[in-house]
């Protein structure tokens, strides 16, 4: 457990949005997730990119605080998608979003435990957000890449590209032979 604390800070990824706006964001390597200041860009970008139609339909569905949450994830996921992954591919947030939110609306109307009707949509502490929503497929495809990316420690040079960035060379001793037989 010390081991954790004294590294955790240390091992920071970049991911740059090379492809569209030039940002960078920041991921902690340990944690497998954005820095404060990472967060905060995702969320702000993602603002930017959702079309404000969208954005007002889901705050009658959700809180701030859910939307903000749910945003950077599928942000950070679209960031990968479209400056990272080979091929590259566009993820429209806000479509994702009211993807989501109409599975969550599913979802929550099924249970019978909480009365029905969506917990995070009436603002109550209990509501767990990775319990209740789930990203959809191709969104959680990108998001597990992006992660695998993080902990590889991959940071993205100008043109640069995920295979590159994860290639491991080694090359064994000409005399190398293993110490136990299969």
């Amino acid at each position: 457990m010390f081991e954790y604390a004294e590294r955790y800070g240390h091992r920071f990824v970049t991911l740059v949005d090379s492809r569209e706006t030039g940002k960078e964001f920041e991921f902690d390597q340990i944690l497998l997730m954005p820095t404060a200041r990472g967060y905060r860009a995702l969320v702000e970008l993602a603002k930017e990119e959702i079309d404000p139609r969208v954005m007002r339909h889901l705050s009658k569905v959700w809180p701030p605080s859910t939307i903000e949450n749910l945003s950077f994830f599928a942000m950070a996921a679209a960031v990968y998608a479209r400056s990272v992954a080979e091929p590259p591919a566009r993820i429209d947030v806000g479509r994702v979003l009211l993807r989501t939110a109409a599975f969550c609306l599913l979802r929550c109307n099924r249970r019978r435990e909480t009365g029905g009707g969506c917990m995070a949509a009436k603002g109550l502490g209990r509501h767990q957000v990775p319990k209740c929503v789930k990203l959809p497929r191709d969104v959680e495809a990108s998001w597990l890449s992006l992660k695998r990316y993080i902990a590889a420690g991959g940071s993205v040079v100008e043109g640069g590209r995920a295979p590159g960035a994860m290639k491991v060379d080694f090359t064994l001793p000409a005399d190398y032979y293993p110490a136990t037989s299969c």
